[in-house]
């Protein structure tokens, strides 16, 4: 399109028609800035302002309605009323409506706020935030099947809800079966998480029906996963519970047995597997001073064997690599390892403990302990169960030395640790 602009009064009108689209551009712009500048004041007198400046901007009413509603003496009505504009000022905004139904809720209209909530499902079926709300207002209104699925559908979309959603339900109706049938979503991050709630919660009976229902539905798993609950369980003296446990997470994480020693009850005694950091395995537990690694120069057997490296930085309280083996009550056990030093420092260096960490009183051996340099030297000891003794505990200790020079250096090696029934050391000839 061309314009003619050779004549005066066309320049003119053209020129007044420019100014004049330019002032309402500026104008409008002037009136948008205005608006943000006092929403974002602390003044609600502006924040008012600004609603009338931009009445279409649902936000505005929302900033409004929820200082009505939360601010000291707040008023519910009135936020109500602020609430009802915003949702007609945008009749597709999820957070107006959920926010409305909120209101009505604490108002104590349950109907209008139901009508609010499934207007807003209706607009946004797939938020995982509508649904949140919505199904925690079902569950508060006695309403839990409808609730888990809501909450549930949440789940779906967003996994970081899940923590929040167990806890909810669970307050709700503390039976775990409706969180684990109706709630979670059937994959593995859903069911670790609820796991490591229970446990928090110290709800065992929870956390084990957890780990049931992950198993019977065939859920992959990594070592890590059992190791909570075995823990717990073990804490509790639920010893033939946490082997079962064990068990099973061992096959679902297809973890590599130690078949070196078959009648040994120690595993992986030749530290040729991983060491997987609890339940019936070795644990290394991080301490000042010392570093674990494995070591695969000179092994007594096998591959390889553990190496502890202690730095010379402190009088180091060492029992800091542990085993839990489980026994049978009253029988006669012989243990056996094998350890390489090189420079050990001070006039305690490390051997092995036992004990009964369940009962105390029942069993508590110590072997010879090694310092200076040692070629693989075997350490031993008979050990008797007690009465009670279904579990015993097998930690590489080294104890604090009362000399003046006390500070620990050297390095240790481990090697073939073994606990076998008397009757079995005895046809081995290592008894």
């Amino acid at each position: 399109m061309v314009i003619d602009l050779h004549s005066a009064s066309r320049r003119s009108g053209f020129a007044a028609l420019v100014t004049l689209i330019a002032g309402v551009l500026v104008f409008f712009s002037g009136k948008f800035l205005l608006a943000a500048q006092c929403d974002a004041s602390s003044k609600p007198a502006l924040w008012r302002l600004a609603v009338k400046l931009e009445p279409g901007n649902v936000e505005y009413w929302r900033h409004v309605a929820l200082a009505q509603q939360w601010d000291a003496g707040g008023d519910v009505q009135n936020a109500i009323h602020y609430l009802q504009l915003a949702a007609r000022a945008n009749p597709r905004s999820a957070d107006a409506l959920t926010e409305l139904a909120d209101a009505y809720e604490t108002s104590g209209d349950s109907m209008r706020a139901q009508e609010a909530y499934e207007k807003a499902h209706a607009n946004y079926p797939i938020s995982p935030e509508v649904a949140w709300h919505y199904g925690n207002f079902l569950l508060l209104n006695g309403k839990q099947l409808e609730g888990y699925a809501e909450i549930r559908r949440a789940l779906l979309v967003d996994p970081s809800m899940t923590s929040s959603a167990i806890d909810q339900c669970w307050r709700s109706d503390p039976h775990v079966g409706p969180i684990l049938e109706k709630v979670l979503p059937e994959k593995t991050e859903y069911f670790r998480t609820a796991m490591a709630y229970f446990l928090a919660q110290k709800q065992v009976e929870a956390a084990v029906a957890v780990w049931k229902k992950e198993r019977t539905i065939g859920l992959p798993a990594e070592i890590s996963d059992g190791i909570p609950l075995v823990d717990e369980l073990v804490a509790e003296d639920r010893v033939s519970e946490a082997s079962q446990v064990w068990q099973e997470n061992l096959r679902a994480a297809k973890w590599p047995r130690d078949a070196a020693r078959e009648e040994s009850m120690v595993s992986n005694g030749g530290f040729e597997q991983e060491v997987a950091n609890g339940g019936f395995d070795w644990r290394e537990v991080a301490v000042d001073g010392a570093s674990f690694d494995f070591d695969s120069m000179a092994p007594h057997a096998g591959s390889r064997s553990l190496r502890v490296a202690f730095d010379g930085t402190g009088n180091v309280d060492f029992h800091h690599l542990i085993q839990d083996v489980l026994v049978e009550p009253g029988t006669h056990y012989h243990f056996s390892a094998f350890l390489r030093t090189e420079a050990i420092t001070t006039d305690r260096g490390p051997g092995f403990e036992i004990y009964d960490p369940q009962h105390l009183s029942e069993v508590h051996t110590i072997t010879a302990e090694l310092v200076g340099t040692n070629p693989w030297t075997l350490v031993q000891a008979d050990v008797a169960a007690g009465s009670e003794t279904r579990l015993l505990r097998i930690v590489l200790r080294r104890l604090p030395s009362w000399k003046f020079d006390n500070k620990l250096r050297g390095t240790v090696w481990v090697d073939d640790v073994a606990l076998t029934p008397a009757r079995a050391a005895s046809r081995d000839g290592s008894g």
